[in-house]
């Protein structure tokens, strides 16, 4: 009766490993393909070449990792009690904006030695204008 059990549970343990490892690779599998998606975007609006694309993507993967990794930091956002509260929550907002600023800033060198003046003049317009689309689209399906 006993090795039975120690066998269930062992049983188990594995499946909830597989099934962790299953939606890790789903996740990342969609991450890949919203950042795949987010390229041809930039390179259909910003007209980059595909010599440019060479040389741009491994600079775009490096600040989306940043700003991802940037991003996942934020704590859920709870509803302030108090002022204090209230208070503190902004000015955690406000960092993560500045230190997202920064990011951009580092990235805006790095881009104009592949990108043309018109190409960098319009990156981060169209970048956000991409996230607010993913936004817009997350917020739908989660409303549904």
């Amino acid at each position: 009766m006993e090795t039975t059990r120690k066998f269930i549970i062992i049983i188990v343990v594995a499946l909830l490993g597989l099934t962790a490892t299953a939606q890790d690779n789903q996740n990342h599998s969609l991450n890949e393909r919203l950042y795949k998606a987010k390229v041809r975007e930039l390179v259909f609006r910003l007209h980059i070449t595909p010599e440019q694309q060479q040389k741009f993507e491994p600079i775009y993967r490096s600040y989306c990792e940043e700003m991802t990794a940037l991003w996942n930091e934020r704590k859920r956002p709870i509803k302030p009690s108090t002022s204090t509260d209230a208070a503190a929550m902004a000015k955690r907002k406000m960092e993560m904006q500045q230190r997202a600023q920064g990011i951009r800033m580092k990235y805006i060198d790095r881009l104009a030695t592949v990108l043309n003046a018109s190409q960098v003049d319009r990156f981060f317009e169209v970048e956000s204008i991409i996230q607010k689309k993913l936004k817009e689209r997350h917020d739908q399906a989660k409303n549904q």
